[in-house]
């Protein structure tokens, strides 16, 4: 009994400690931004945990959104106590209320403020196909053809499709995939759509006129258009929920059973769930229960002196497997949600994930 009380008490401290600000084992005082420095960069810096950044910031929701501008030259100092704090340095002068004295602040147009993460990090991922059920891909528009009657198409090549939308500048490409299956329920979240291109309106109408702008395989009649999705203006602000997510990864978008750093997850809970584009999540894979050595003592006893009825005695004790606290392998950054569903990237893994793993809060 009192081993399954210490493995409780050890499964305790291990969620306390997830959820506390850590610093990092020799953490600077105070860093200098330069160019191409992120605020996820600079606080892994000082923290073990680089999600806590907003509350470490002291940002609120609505900051978090739309954080201070921090620019390169910029010094970052780290406030030490019971819940540690950075500052960017003439905030913490101008919060003493020191004397007047000169700030530098960039020219516009000459220095920009540094991002949370690269949006180039990222944006290649954003088209990498969707997700959606039957119904949504029946009624998405489609490639009809051409005038010259070819059935394959490439880069270059005009067709016509029934996309009417003059106001969606460009347009993906995409095919029906495998469907994804929830390992909770069993059930269709819908199918992966496959990225196969790119294509622009020529000239509107019913059908409209397009041209293929790139392809990453050949284009076919009756391939599925959807508007594409990415742009350079989209912010990604990666933070910790703000309530308790509790998902499984249901797929990966490669089809591997195993995946690693770097690539994609689809996860098995999505907007209705809570899920938000920013959200980091940790990957836990559950460790093996532990039998008693005590029972595996008696057992090993019994089976020498010929009697059978240890095993069963052991078995009715509640000690007899010890489960231990799961461990997280991997942090993912959720960049892309739907309804039922999520994407996210493995951003640090420590193990290969499957699928299966249960991912939730960090």
């Amino acid at each position: 009994m009192r081993l399954v009380l210490l493995t409780v008490l050890a499964a305790a401290t291990f969620t306390v400690m997830a959820d506390e600000v850590q610093l990092q084992d020799n953490v600077p005082d105070r860093y200098t931004v330069v160019k191409g420095d992120t605020l996820w960069g600079i606080s892994e810096r000082f923290l073990k945990n680089p999600w806590k950044w907003p509350e470490v910031w002291g940002f609120n929701r609505e900051q978090i959104k739309n954080p201070h501008l921090i620019y390169p030259g910029d010094s970052v100092i780290l406030v030490r106590g019971a819940q540690p704090r950075l500052m960017l340095e003439r905030d913490a002068l101008e919060t003493i209320k020191l004397s007047p004295q000169a700030r530098v602040e960039p020219l516009e147009g000459k220095t920009a403020a540094i991002p949370s993460i690269p949006y180039e990090a990222i944006s290649f991922l954003l088209n990498q196909g969707g997700l959606v059920n039957d119904k949504e891909l029946a009624s998405a528009p489609r490639i009809l053809g051409s005038s010259e009657g070819r059935v394959l198409f490439g880069a270059g090549d005009r067709v016509y499709a029934t996309a009417s939308d003059t106001s969606v500048p460009r347009w993906e490409i995409v095919r029906a995939g495998p469907a994804v299956i929830d390992p909770d329920s069993g059930e269709s979240l819908g199918n992966l759509l496959i990225h196969i291109g790119m294509m622009h309106m020529v000239e509107p109408g019913q059908p409209a006129l397009f041209e293929i702008d790139k392809t990453s395989q050949e284009v076919l009649e009756r391939d599925r258009l959807y508007p594409h999705f990415g742009n350079g203006e989209m912010a990604f602000v990666p933070h910790a929920p703000d309530k308790p997510i509790a998902a499984k990864v249901a797929s990966t978008l490669t089809g591997a059973k195993l995946t690693g750093t770097y690539s994609s997850l689809v996860l098995n809970k999505g907007s209705k769930d809570g899920v938000e584009v920013g959200h980091v999540l940790g990957v836990y894979r559950s460790a093996p229960s532990i039998a008693d050595p005590r029972c595996l003592r008696a057992e090993k006893l019994a089976f020498l002196a010929g009697r059978s009825n240890a095993k069963d005695e052991c078995s009715k004790q509640d000690e007899n497997n010890l489960a231990l606290p799961d461990k997280r392998i991997a942090v993912v950054f959720v960049y892309r949600v739907f309804e039922q569903a999520a994407y996210a990237l493995v951003m640090k893994g420590e193990q290969p994930v499957a699928i299966k793993d249960a991912v939730r809060n960090p």
